[in-house]
């Protein structure tokens, strides 16, 4: 076994570990194709993808409202997303970093 096979394994069992830390959300994001004039509303389509996500830390930046640290297992492109769901609340993916195992995203609280 390799061991890039190892650490994703071992990724796996974390998460499996981590009981009710481990919450299940929803990524999705929303792109408008145009303006309906006789229904006088854009035309959009929405991707949802759901995803087992590990709420770290919160934090308050003076004037900047509150981030959110969070963790996902690697294999999906996040850059795609515009908001992630759990249930604490819906959160704007401000900016993610992928190590090939893990996902490291920060999170703003949407208001």
């Amino acid at each position: 076994m390799s061991l890039s096979a190892k650490v994703t394994k071992a990724v796996d069992k974390a998460f499996a570990a981590a009981g009710d830390l481990v919450e299940q959300g929803t990524l999705s994001t929303k792109t408008v194709s145009g303006y309906d004039f006789a229904t006088r509303s854009t035309v959009s389509t929405s991707s949802i993808t759901t995803v087992d996500v590990i709420l770290q830390s919160t934090k308050k930046s003076s004037g900047d409202g509150f981030t959110v640290t969070a963790i996902m297992k690697s294999g999906l492109n996040l850059s795609v997303y515009d908001t992630l769901t759990v249930s604490s609340g819906s959160y704007s993916i401000v900016d993610h970093s992928d190590n090939g195992f893990t996902i490291d995203a920060i999170l703003a609280k949407e208001v």
